[in-house]
């Protein structure tokens, strides 16, 4: 299939998607110069011409992965590939793009032949450092060691489409089924790590030893527990790896589900469950669900959603005791009050995994890096436990797609690529996802107590500006992802608007981008 257009059709430093038949075609143009990419991003399909060009920088609409106008290569997860790039024709003012002519990308130069990478943890960190590793040429020996007795998977799906039967657990691993044997990756499946020598540069398995020349620490994080009578009772479930959401989709089904945690792994289990558990009830701590991400009436607003769709609430609630005989079977409140639990599933949090790197972590588990990840000569930690250095300012953060970037970072510091991105230049984000309703989350926000609304709650169709010192330093929004993409390269480009003008009435923050 041929797909013929004129140079005009394209803004000049922008983008534009054409359909040809079935398929979608991205181009891009710089003045003379015009390229052609597969239309849709890969990692989950959404059309790229809906998001917002950046200079050389190309931004999903929905999860932000970012691609290079001039050549489709990744820069940003959570894609975990390049996009496809087409040959483009000029003849005379017309230009046409045949979909049958890909331009394949040169092969990286092998590098690095006698050397050795430990990645202990199998997660989304780990994975991305194996797999950026490779795709950059590392050609030494790469070591994954793994706790679960699987290959690497996509975790979020967990609490989103797995749960609720939307997306099978075969579709689930990360890279494809044969990901770690078709890139030559030693992953050792189910081995726990007992210490890390640094001097020796050895990582302890027990009764074996493991060289390295670096290591990456991708250890995660561990669920927090109840500190109350009846902790012990079974029917108590956690949600943090594969098992934990088989064993928990079979078990929820037709029965009385209690989650305490009204955060965004409760609030998307709760979604996920409604439809196939007799009731779902969510007991949340604070006065509002989401309290440390949005403010009360955004929360309100997202709550009537659950609530819509059957889902219960008690908030400012505190739960004192699980009752049961054997199992769980009530939930029991300050207040008083018994919620009837056939399950209970527990969202309160997580904790660091940084055992390994206890000698280096502050009082609070995370260890500090620096824009590259490295925590000590050889040593990178990433992930879950990192205290990573970011455009807002030093933290730890939890979430799925910095955890991409980080493995990604240490990566290319690894490689000592010209490419490097360093954390100090990235900007936190997240999504979530709630009865077919996605809440995204640009930046990050110490605190709700300054902020300020675009849209109508009503409809979900909003953004939600919370500021620091009179600047907007962090966004969430439902139906507006191109200004929410834009704001994120706001943000990592220093140019964020200020709460003044933020206040004098909603604009295109698409057009501020591109300077307008």
């Amino acid at each position: 299939m041929t797909l013929t257009f004129k140079a005009r059709d394209v803004p000049d430093g922008g983008m534009h998607t054409f359909e040809l038949g079935e398929q979608k075609v991205l181009v891009t143009r710089d003045g003379d110069e015009v390229r052609a990419f597969d239309a849709l991003c890969p990692h989950a399909g959404a059309d790229l011409g809906q998001g917002v060009r950046c200079g050389a920088r190309i931004v999903c609409p929905w999860h932000h992965a970012t691609f290079h106008a001039g050549d489709g290569s990744l820069i940003e997860p959570p894609a975990l590939e390049g996009l496809k790039q087409y040959r483009v024709k000029r003849d005379g003012e017309s230009l046409s793009v045949e979909l049958n002519e890909e331009i394949k990308p040169p092969a990286p130069r092998p590098s690095h032949d006698d050397h050795h990478t430990v990645i202990v943890g199998g997660g989304a960190a780990g994975f991305m450092a194996a797999q950026t590793l490779r795709d950059g040429g590392y050609a030494g020996k790469v070591t994954m060691l793994s706790a679960e007795n699987r290959a690497p998977y996509d975790r979020t799906a967990l609490s989103k489409g797995y749960l609720g039967g939307r997306r099978p657990a075969d579709r689930l691993a990360l890279g494809g089924a044969d990901w770690a044997q078709d890139n030559d990756i030693d992953l050792r499946e189910g081995v726990k790590v007992s210490g890390l020598d640094r001097d020796a540069r050895e990582v302890q398995l027990g009764g074996e030893t493991l060289g390295f020349d670096t290591v990456i620490v991708a250890t995660g994080a561990t669920p927090n527990t109840l500190n109350i009578p009846g902790a012990e009772l079974g029917g108590q479930y956690h949600l943090r790896s594969f098992h934990d959401a088989e064993v928990l989709k079979a078990a929820a089904q037709g029965k009385n589900v209690v989650i305490i945690g009204s955060s965004f792994i409760g609030l998307e289990a709760a979604s996920s469950l409604a439809q196939s558990a007799a009731s779902v009830t969510v007991i949340g701590l604070d006065a509002e669900i989401m309290g440390r991400a949005v403010t009360p009436k955004v929360g309100r607003a997202i709550r009537k959603l659950h609530e819509d769709n059957g889902v219960k609430f008690h908030l400012d609630a505190r739960v004192t005791a699980i009752e049961g005989s054997g199992k769980a079977e009530a939930v029991c409140l300050k207040s008083g009050e018994s919620v009837r639990a056939d399950l209970v599933l527990l969202g309160i949090g997580v904790k660091p995994n940084s055992g390994l790197l206890s000698d280096l972590a502050n009082d609070r588990g995370a260890v500090p890096v620096n824009a590259e990840l490295l925590a000590a000569p050889g040593v990178y930690a990433v992930g879950d436990i990192a205290l990573t250095p970011t455009v807002l300012g030093e933290m730890r953060v939890e979430h799925w797609r910095v955890a991409l970037q980080e493995g990604m970072t240490a990566a290319q510091s690894i490689l000592e690529s010209s490419g490097l991105e360093p954390m100090d230049r990235r900007v936190p984000f997240f999504w979530t996802q709630q009865h077919g309703k996605s809440l995204r989350y640009v930046g990050h926000a110490e605190s709700l107590d300054d902020t300020h609304l675009w849209g109508n709650l009503d409809e979900l169709e909003f953004i939600e500006f919370a500021f620091k010192d009179g600047l907007a330093v962090a966004a969430s929004g439902m139906g507006m992802d191109k200004d929410l993409a834009a704001f994120e390269e706001l943000l990592r480009l220093g140019r964020a608007p200020g709460a003044d003008e933020i206040r004098q009435g909603a604009f295109s923050l698409a057009e501020r981008l591109r300077g307008n």
